[in-house]
């Protein structure tokens, strides 16, 4: 795999992990109930919106690469860093406010189980999309995002990885509400 796509797998695998261990830390009979006033997402809820989002992200990247290489797009030839290029967005900070679309907002609030086979699809799909991709110049193949304008692929894959750790982020604060300290 190449050195870019192989970092960016990585950081896909780390943030997940975390995610997955966060939420872990909800006994499973609390996953579905939102905390608080009850305004915020479940457990269940938050996860259901990264499965959607990285879903889509999927299909952006299988259909944009499908397209790359039947026109022949040349090969990679880059191999610095691509972590760092979504930064002037704040993808992962918090303190921004933002409104999912409808396309992504949860609509099943589905038990752990259910929740936890939803992701393990959507990132074995993603995976698939990255081995598709390997080789290509996926730096300079772009699609518009909804929020953030124009990103090459590799971005959009960082998109996924950086979005999933401001939803950890998230997962945290409905954890401290839900799983009284002892």
């Amino acid at each position: 795999m190449h050195s870019r796509l192989a970092e960016l797998s990585a950081h896909l695998a780390h943030q997940r992990r975390i995610l997955l261990d966060v939420a872990s830390s909800v006994p499973a009979d609390s996953w579905q109930t939102r905390p608080g006033d009850g305004d915020g997402w479940s457990v269940s809820e938050i996860l259901e919106h990264l499965y959607r989002v990285e879903r889509g992200a999927a299909a952006v990247l299988t259909k944009r690469i499908a397209k790359a290489r039947e026109a022949g797009h040349p090969e990679e030839t880059e191999s610095g860093s691509v972590l760092g290029t979504l930064e002037q967005f704040r993808v992962s900070e918090l303190d921004r406010k933002l409104v999912a679309p409808e396309l992504v907002r949860p609509t099943e609030n589905a038990d752990r189980e259910t929740v936890e086979r939803w992701l393990a699809e959507s990132r074995a799909a993603l995976d698939a999309a990255i081995a598709t991709g390997d080789g290509l110049a996926l730096g300079t193949i772009r699609h518009t995002h909804l929020r953030f304008g124009e990103l090459d692929l590799y971005q959009w894959l960082l998109f996924v990885a950086e979005h999933e750790k401001r939803h950890t982020a998230q997962l945290r604060d409905v954890a401290r509400q839900l799983v009284p300290a002892s």
